[in-house]
């Protein structure tokens, strides 16, 4: 449940974050962390091109406060029923895990869409700094 809860937050935060300019200056945007180390591996071009692109995605828009109180409700509703029901308790964190996967695919094609608009050195180029990201250091092929 801790677990959940907190990947909620992330997906919550980042959420914003892709539709807003807020947290600029302040470390690691939402979304670069959600890229992992292929966001620090990228430079700073590819990141912003990453982020630009979602945020022309209308199925990112931030949940409203109402739905938000929703969703939560529903968790904090089974969270109090006695008897526990399982089952509504599954259905409530599945629908918000269904959100979290989402969004996660929808970085995972913008991530996707800009390796594939990158050149051959520049993939290279990428691979190496993901590879001494990683602690492995560049090596051969």
């Amino acid at each position: 449940m801790v677990s959940l809860a907190l990947n909620l937050l992330v997906a919550g935060v980042v959420i914003g974050d892709i539709v807003s300019d807020h947290g600029r200056g302040r470390g690691p945007r939402p979304v670069e962390l959600a890229l992992g180390p292929f966001a620090r591996a990228m430079d700073a071009a590819d990141r912003r091109a990453i982020l630009q692109s979602l945020r022309g995605n209308p199925d990112l828009q931030p949940l409203s406060k109402a739905q938000r109180a929703a969703a939560f409700g529903e968790i904090l509703a089974t969270l109090r029923a006695e008897p526990f029901d399982r089952i509504r308790a599954e259905a409530a964190l599945s629908a918000q895990a269904e959100r979290i996967q989402g969004l996660e695919r929808m970085i995972q094609g913008a991530l996707l869409d800009r390796l594939a608009a990158m050149t051959a050195e520049q993939r290279a180029a990428l691979a190496d700094r993901l590879q001494a990201e990683l602690g492995h250091g560049p090596g051969p092929d």
